[in-house]
């Protein structure tokens, strides 16, 4: 579902990565890099009209730069601070990757434990693959499930549980050759994880990682982001105005993508990352186990890319070369919802950045990141980093107006009457949906106890769309009705759902 994304840097870290050579940044460099990042987050929201950024960053252990700029909600004139808490999104996955890696540091589990150890009544849609799943696997996002898996049933009201359970109804792509990223499947090592260390996922982080980096402002739990009063709404695009439109409340999927924070706690996150797991002088993941998850685990740069980069999904984390020769670790997190977080990392030179914003993704974190290495690698800025990001998330916030792929014929077919569609529909992995017919119009009743309400417009003969949940008018979803017998349609086909698992029958 288009309003489940969480985007992972591998989208853009490509194009970061043709940062011009150079010679290694000096000490000037980051005061230079330091001195130019005001201007940079302020070209960059008076260009996109973003409402709010915060910025931080991390050098030799040092805080050396945080400021918020703009305002929480465009509703209002809150400013935002270093102290304003965002939704996270993807930016959650490399935070919950040091979690796992500290529960490894302290022999709850191992990376390559398989997840039935722990999730005995786990089950994917091959056995092989079942028994031999690993924590890692699913941190790497090669486990052969499909990117998309139950980001739909999420967005439908489905739980963690059930869409976990569901997974077995998925086709699997080849085992630990194929990268298809996907949320839930990261959840599932992160439940493992906790599982193994007997308590839930928000309390293993804040005992792992939170507790011990004193970063108080950050949770797993939707609901610890709702009690701030200092937090950052989230904003669309609605007719040309940046709107604070939804709530996302991402507990499902949380340690994929259920974190929130501020600038200031992960500015304490990237001094742990960077100083190997040490926090002002104490321990805080063992090195090992954080140096595996920062280890490239399997490729996921096109194959068009340069044969001479390296770079690959790590466990958590993008892990690549730049041009400039240094190794970059990186992420990037985005809710359609109205999200968009980036954190970048480059060890050789001991510093870090992470930028949270309030809109949904058009390349604004992204951009203030890779100025900030371009001027740090080669000492100035001579790229338009916007200019080469922003189109990159563009297909993630354009109105597709489709229906199976197709847009609405200028003539369009009539449909039959509305009885021929009414009835329950049902599979495994969706479980049933009731379509009833509601005045002149259809309306969909879909998720747990059928409490998720769809209404429905008519798109060409037996063929309706329905707008995705949580997203404006134009990002279209389609119903399609076929094998019609005895005056009724027979099956039910759900495209936002996927030809392998979106079709329904009629009970």
């Amino acid at each position: 579902m288009i309003s489940r994304i969480v985007v992972s840097t591998g989208l853009v870290a490509g194009l970061m990565a043709s940062v011009p050579s150079g010679a290694q940044a000096e000490t000037d460099n980051f005061a230079l890099a330091v001195q130019q990042l005001p201007g940079i987050v302020d070209n960059a929201m008076q260009r996109t009209g973003v409402p709010g950024v915060a910025v931080a960053v991390v050098h030799n252990d040092q805080v050396i730069y945080s400021q918020g700029f703009g305002v929480r909600s465009a509703k209002d004139s809150e400013p935002v601070t270093t102290d304003t808490v965002f939704q996270l999104a993807s930016v959650s996955k490399p935070i919950g990757a040091s979690v796992v890696a500290a529960s490894v540091g302290d022999k709850d589990l191992k990376w390559t434990d398989p997840i039935t150890k722990f999730l005995p009544t786990f089950e994917l849609s091959n056995g092989y693959v079942t028994r031999n799943v690993t924590v890692a696997d699913m941190y790497s996002h090669r486990s052969g499930l499909p990117g998309s898996v139950g980001n739909d049933l999420e967005g439908f009201g489905f739980g963690r549980k059930a869409i976990i359970k569901r997974m077995r109804y998925e086709p699997l792509s080849p085992f630990r050759v194929s990268y298809s990223y996907s949320n839930f499947g990261m959840t599932v090592g992160g439940e493992a994880a906790a599982e193994a260390a007997d308590t839930t996922w928000p309390k293993l982080a804040r005992k792992q990682i939170f507790g011990p980096l004193g970063m108080d402002k950050t949770s797993y739990r939707y609901k610890d982001f709702i009690k701030q009063s200092n937090r950052a709404a989230l904003h669309q695009k609605i007719d040309g105005q940046w709107v604070p439109a939804v709530k996302r409340d991402a507990d499902a999927q949380a340690p994929a993508g259920g974190a929130s924070s501020t600038v200031a706690d992960m500015a304490q996150w990237l001094r742990m990352q960077l100083a190997n797991g040490v926090y002002n002088g104490e321990r805080v993941v063992k090195k090992g186990p954080l140096q595996e998850a920062r280890s490239i685990q399997i490729r996921n740069l096109p194959a068009t890319d340069d044969a001479s980069m390296v770079g690959g999904y790590a466990l958590g984390l993008d892990t690549r070369s730049s041009a400039s020769g240094n190794v970059h670790w990186t992420h990037s997190g985005a809710f359609t919802s109205g999200a968009a977080t980036t954190i970048l990392m480059i060890p050789a030179l001991n510093t870090g950045i992470v930028v949270l914003t309030n809109t949904w993704p058009i390349g604004v974190p992204e951009s203030i990141a890779a100025s900030y290495a371009q001027i740090v690698e080669t000492g100035a800025l001579t790229t338009d980093w916007l200019s080469v990001i922003g189109p990159a998330f563009a297909p993630f916030t354009t109105p597709n107006n489709t229906v199976d792929g197709k847009p609405k014929p200028a003539k369009p077919k009539p449909a039959s009457a509305l009885k021929t569609y009414t009835g329950t529909y049902t599979n495994d992995y969706v479980g049933d949906v009731k379509i009833v017919k509601d005045g002149k119009k259809l309306t969909m009743r879909i998720g747990p106890n059928l409490e998720t309400t769809v209404p429905f417009f008519h798109w060409t003969a037996n063929q309706f769309g329905y707008t995705y949940i949580d997203m404006p008018k134009g990002f279209t979803a389609g119903a399609i009705f076929s094998k019609i017998k005895g005056g009724k349609a027979q099956r039910l086909y759900l495209d936002e759902v996927g030809p392998d698992v979106g079709v329904l029958t009629r009970t």
